[in-house]
């Protein structure tokens, strides 16, 4: 067993650890727990780094933590590359760059629509469920600002309706996705047959 392999598997535990962490957070008093409060010395650390990123923050969504685990996944596989001997060129570590940065943002993204995929289906079957405080008004204000600004871009000078602006926001959101993915594929591909 060589430095890089230790090396990874280190970064796996830990990130694994910080998966962890970050389930604990949706659960009220459990991070407070004993083993919660070691898990938060150990790992906000890390995490704190993200969360000076207002960007990663969309309404009351935050993304930092899917970051902060990306990048450690990333992490992950370039030590195990290097322990089986596969080498990196400076090309090779930028492809992984690309594809990374890629892979974080088409996640956010699928991510929002599927939260605005279960809001519309609920939408749809269930009526808009206000009235009375419910996990889906709070679920309104905080996509509100997202599909109204997505839908804006389409309908300018209309009113949205807000059925309308999730249907329009979720395919935005899909087909900007699936577009991403491939031109991220197609770069990363591209950089990493560059010979150095």
């Amino acid at each position: 067993m060589n430095i890089f392999s230790i090396l990874a598997s280190v970064v796996s535990i830990y990130t694994l650890l910080c998966f962890i962490r970050i389930m604990l957070s949706w659960f009220p008093g459990a991070e407070y727990s004993k083993f919660g409060m070691v898990l938060r010395q150990m790992c906000d650390p890390y995490l704190d780094i993200f969360r000076r990123f207002r960007f990663l923050r969309f309404s009351s969504f935050d993304f930092t933590p899917a970051i902060a685990l990306c990048i450690l996944m990333a992490a992950q596989a370039f030590f195990t590359s290097l322990a089986t001997g596969v080498g990196f060129r400076l090309s090779t570590i930028l492809a992984m760059l690309v594809m990374l940065v890629g892979n974080i943002f088409t996640s956010v993204l699928g991510f929002l629509a599927v939260i605005i995929l279960v809001r519309l289906i609920v939408y749809l079957f269930i009526g808009d469920g206000q009235g009375s405080y419910s996990i889906w008004t709070a679920m309104d204000r905080a996509i509100s600002p997202i599909i109204f600004r997505i839908a804006g871009i389409f309908f300018k000078n209309s009113t949205i309706s807000f059925v309308k602006a999730l249907v329009t926001s979720f395919i935005t959101l899909v087909v900007f996705s699936a577009v991403i993915t491939y031109a991220i594929r197609i770069l990363g591909t591209l950089i990493s047959l560059i010979p150095f």
